[in-house]
């Protein structure tokens, strides 16, 4: 079956569960991957059969926009209903207090878990700068307070390419890794280029790293694509390389497979062979079998691979976006951002939420408390208000 007969195909059906007025855009990226969805409602509850189509159409084309949503009326109550589709939604590290230090802050992971007051959280500060201005989704104000959901930052970032989305970087570092993320959009800034890689890496590399995205996009690498284009010999090399991840320098860490086959849709993809490459965020990742050294050497040539032009694909955020994509299918890579911003003009502003665990085609959620409690910080789970809003 051919991509055409297979799209035809894949609009018959969104006609079928969200209406004619429902139409669909793919490929957005060369190498296949990405669609984008308009007619699609997200203040109305989702039944199982739109969800199932949902999560269909992120497996085959790893990146997901919904786009059109009406900010007079999807609220970020909506935003988070939503999401609990794709997984028990994790309180953002910006939001809490991890062991009596900042969750993002680098070091050991442990200890008990205090919530961040609103008044203290980073979109205070953006209300305080522009009072009233960015609350472009009714009951913002209110929900920014719930741990899940964190702004997109004012301050400047360190922009380098990663497994999971920009801003939730080391709340999915866990072994129940994240399985996808959204973002819903207002605004976005470019700005300067720091450098988040150890140093060594080849100039090429290197040179694939520093292009960054500039005009407030979100850069993805399709990793799927990417092993795709390996030949035969080389894919099953591949498949048998483990790694070890370590959250904290001396944990023992556990293994994880370089290639990953997505359980949905059976397409394979490199997962995440970056690790190797962010210092002061977590320990550097090892293949299994080979020393540190000749890890970032086989690691940066996989890395090199996948930054390749082709299989990259800048997405621009447009006002009433819901971007969705999968973790284990894509790197992405956020543009740099100013300091200091004054003007609306330069003011970049993102909701977002991170995922993991199971997938639900039907909500309430029903998760085990004991996995809440081992996986998700704090034990969040989304209020039933939230649920029936």
């Amino acid at each position: 079956m051919n991509n055409g007969t297979k799209n035809q195909q894949l609009e018959r059906r969104l006609h079928g569960l969200f209406g004619l007025d429902a139409h669909i855009e793919t490929p957005l990226v060369q190498s296949g991957a990405g669609v984008r969805f308009t007619g699609i409602d997200l203040c109305r509850p989702l039944n199982a059969d739109q969800v199932a189509f949902l999560l269909d159409a992120l497996s085959q084309f790893r990146i997901v926009c919904i786009a059109g949503q009406d900010l007079a009326q999807f609220s970020l109550a909506h935003f988070e209903r939503f999401a609990n589709h794709w997984g028990a939604l994790v309180p953002h590290p910006s939001n809490f207090m991890h062991g009596g230090k900042p969750a993002q802050q680098d070091g050991a992971s442990d200890g008990p878990i205090e919530l961040i007051p609103y008044a203290q959280q980073r979109v205070s500060a953006a209300d305080k700068t522009f009072p009233g201005q960015f609350n472009v989704c009714p009951t913002n104000r209110r929900r920014c307070c719930s741990p899940p959901i964190s702004p997109g930052r004012r301050a400047r970032g360190k922009p380098g390419w990663l497994p999971v989305v920009r801003g939730i970087r080391i709340s999915s570092m866990s072994r129940c890794r994240s399985t996808c993320r959204c973002f819903s959009r207002t605004r976005c800034p470019s700005g300067d280029d720091p450098q988040p890689y150890y140093e060594g890496s080849c100039a090429e590399l290197m040179r694939l790293r520093k292009q960054l995205p500039l005009n407030g996009e979100t850069a993805f690498a399709d990793t799927a694509a990417a092993f795709a284009a390996l030949s035969p010999e080389e894919q099953a090399e591949l498949e048998g390389v483990q790694l070890r991840r370590r959250l904290n320098e001396g944990d023992e860490g556990w293994l994880a497979p370089l290639v990953r086959t997505n359980p949905r849709s059976g397409i394979r993809s490199f997962h995440s062979p970056v690790w190797a490459s962010r210092p002061r965020v977590r320990p550097a990742v090892e293949v299994d079998g080979m020393t540190i050294e000749v890890s970032r050497v086989f690691l940066d040539r996989i890395e090199a691979h996948v930054l390749q032009p082709q299989f990259r694909y800048d997405h621009l955020h447009v006002p009433g976006d819901v971007t969705l994509w999968d973790n284990y299918m894509t790197l992405h890579n956020a543009p740099p951002l100013k300091l200091n911003i004054s003007s609306l003009d330069d003011a970049r502003l993102l909701y977002r939420l991170s995922c993991k665990g199971e997938l639900a085609l039907s909500l309430p959620r029903q998760d085990e408390p004991d996995w809440l409690a081992a996986h998700v910080a704090g034990g969040y789970s989304t209020p039933m208000e939230i649920l029936d809003v």
